[in-house]
């Protein structure tokens, strides 16, 4: 039986990859199937996203065309996980139908990274043949639709937790490339209108759609390629000690980085903590930017060694399975190794997950001084742990859905509802910060420790 189904599920991935359409039953089909496992494997759905049901279900009947090309149909998956208000989502890989085509160099698609800056795209990067667009160059519009529109579209299909709008655009930052082939159109030949500055006429370029393969080319020509770094512990986090400060980045909880170094939470923070107590650090900055999270024990195992005094929460944490098992993490003891200075914490919207976990504890435990931006992941609580990875029956697509509510007790601190951590001092970079690399977030540090 399960051999035949396996031959089954092969047939029509098979049948898929050549005819790119699905019939309007079929995906359908596939989009209610989803929305119903949604709404069985989400535990918070209820809490986050009540009128998920309705405004998912409003999706799929608006779904009046015969065929639907695979691309469209792959928007309204997406456009339905990102209903939920979850940003731990899993749509799809490189391997399935909708995405083989990126790798295996079959689909040619926009060769122009981009940046997000509020609601407006600027060019990164220019790989076509001859490029003409500069770095920092504003984007008008592409093929006549601008680029708030475009920005717009790619939100509402990249799931993130509640109205937080800095992890989606960190993704669609790393992935504009190709979520614009997915989610916009797939042309041959793009028109973009562009800026130089806004005092500058705005100019017309028109860009040839390549492959993969021939962007790593055009990437080469230009000669940005760099000598990758080698591996090393530096991956997952650094120490630096300064005359007035220590600077402590936390990159990754990834678990593969946590295995290979041999790295033990509780070890490893004592291990810090003491050493900052040794050297008579009094101010001590924690960054964790782009930290998009992993092990959560990384977040927990910190606690003791960040709080200021005693606290009236009832737990550290609740843990609540899509089955409805509860697990309570307690308030663990302050360690007589604690650091008694004053924190300053840099994040962003890509402090997702375990690494938003964090930082939401050196606020409410370490009394810290948030500098940068929103971070990614919303701050009572989020859906996340392992995903219950479900096959869509006409496409096999897997969607990987978060299946574990994380709860945090009620902050004093911050009463904000489906909003990320919130800066005490928000950084806003322009698009000449980011070309320049200026780490406007560490100097805003710089400056208070200078106060102190």
């Amino acid at each position: 039986m399960k051999f035949l189904l396996g031959i089954t599920c092969f047939l029509l991935s098979l049948q898929l990859a050549f005819c790119q359409h699905l019939s309007k039953d079929d995906a359908i089909a596939d989009l209610t199937f989803l929305r119903d496992n949604i709404e069985k494997y989400n535990p918070a759905l209820k809490v986050y996203k009540p009128n998920f049901h309705v405004a998912s279900t409003g999706i799929i009947d608006a779904i009046n065309q015969d065929e639907i090309s695979l691309n469209a149909y792959f928007t309204y998956i997406s456009q339905i996980c990102a209903l939920s208000d979850e940003g731990h989502f899993a749509l799809g890989n490189w391997s399935d139908t909708v995405h083989n085509g990126i790798p295996q160099n079959k689909f040619k698609y926009l060769p122009v990274t981009i940046k997000v800056i509020d609601n407006d795209l600027y060019v990164w990067r220019d790989y076509s043949l001859k490029p003409v667009m500069n770095q920092g160059d504003k984007i008008i519009s592409i093929n006549g639709l601008n680029a708030e529109d475009i920005l717009s579209r790619l939100r509402l299909a990249t799931p993130a937790d509640g109205e937080i709008t800095t992890y989606a655009d960190q993704i669609i930052n790393l992935s504009f490339p190709w979520t614009y082939y997915f989610y916009i159109d797939q042309k041959d030949q793009f028109q973009i209108k562009y800026q130089n500055s806004p005092e500058e006429p705005i100019l017309e370029t028109n860009i040839k759609a390549l492959t993969r393969e021939e962007q790593v080319n055009s990437y080469k020509a230009l000669n940005l390629s760099s000598k990758p770094q080698e591996e090393s512990i530096d991956d997952f986090y650094e120490l630096h000690f300064k005359e007035d400060h220590a600077l402590l980045k936390l990159k990754s909880f990834d678990i593969q980085l946590i295995k290979k170094y041999g790295i033990h939470s509780r070890d490893f923070y004592q291990e810090i903590f003491t050493s900052l107590e040794n050297h008579h650090i009094n101010s001590l900055v924690i960054d964790i930017r782009d930290n998009t999270g992993g092990r959560n024990e990384f977040a927990d195992d910190m606690v003791p060694y960040i709080m200021k005094g005693t606290t009236n929460d009832p737990f550290l944490k609740k843990s609540i399975s899509w089955s409805g098992k509860e697990r309570v993490y307690k308030i663990p003891k302050k360690s007589s190794h604690a650091f008694t200075g004053i924190i300053y914490v840099l994040v962003n919207g890509r402090t997702f997950s375990a690494g938003s976990t964090l930082a939401r504890y050196l606020k409410e435990y370490g009394d810290a001084i948030v500098i940068g931006t929103e971070t990614g992941t919303r701050y009572e609580g989020f859906t996340a742990g392992s995903k219950e990875y479900i096959s869509l029956p006409h496409s096999s697509i897997n969607i990987g859905i978060p299946r574990f509510h994380l709860l945090f007790p009620v902050s004093q601190k911050q009463t904000t509802t489906n909003r990320g951590l919130l800066p005490d001092y928000p950084i806003k970079a322009s698009i000449q910060d980011l070309i320049d690399e200026k780490d406007l977030a560490y100097e805003q540090a710089l400056k208070l420790i200078s106060l102190e």
